[in-house]
């Protein structure tokens, strides 16, 4: 069993390449978790701040629950800043205890990042208005031996997540794809298209 740890600075496109990766790997037959980094902080861990040390604190718990779902055979995506090296070599001795670790750097310059940035933060960073933002205020320390490098200034999307799973194949890890009679057929886009068609409908609420 893997997981894919996506990491890269604010705006440099781990999501949305995670999110394809995702896609293309439940319709290969893989019953992927994502563990998208907003949504973890939101729901688990409220209770953490941006501090070096809340950052290593959010960074060790994600990584232990990718260890349990790997332990029960579930393949795992995580897209997360971690911005320090020492909390990326901790997801790495968590996760390997149960699977294989793949460091993924979704890289982007600063200045890349910040004119695609949607919401404006890098300026308000720099404007003062937000403490703590990473590459700005904050440090983000590029991995030195990452297992996969995307490049989303260079490539594209798409080419990027041709890219991913290529490196998969290469070192294996796609081999433990499961029988088709077992495989999810709907992609986590498919999935939200549905829920917000049953909503317009009126079948489901808010």
């Amino acid at each position: 069993m893997f997981t894919l740890w996506f990491m890269g600075r604010p705006s440099a496109g781990k999501s949305t390449l995670a999110s394809r990766v995702e896609d293309r790997l439940v319709k290969m037959g893989f019953p992927i978790e994502n563990l998208d980094g907003d949504e973890i902080r939101k729901h688990l861990h409220p209770d953490l701040g941006f501090s070096r040390e809340d950052r290593r604190t959010n960074n060790r718990r994600t990584a232990y629950i990718a260890k349990l779902l790997n332990r029960n055979d579930i393949p795992v995506i995580v897209g997360m800043i971690t911005p320090f090296r020492d909390s990326q070599e901790q997801a790495r001795d968590i996760i390997e205890d149960e699977g294989d670790f793949v460091l993924v750097h979704v890289k982007c310059s600063v200045d890349a990042a910040e004119e695609r940035d949607p919401k404006g933060l890098y300026e308000k960073a720099r404007e003062g208005n937000i403490e703590k933002f990473t590459g700005i205020n904050h440090p983000f320390q590029e991995p030195l031996n990452p297992d996969i490098v995307v490049d989303t200034e260079d490539q594209s999307i798409e080419d990027g997540v041709d890219h991913v799973l290529s490196e998969l194949e290469a070192q294996g890890l796609l081999e433990e794809q499961l029988d088709d009679d077992y495989s999810f057929s709907i992609t986590r886009t498919e999935e939200q298209e549905l829920t917000d068609r049953l909503k317009d409908l009126g079948y489901l609420g808010e």
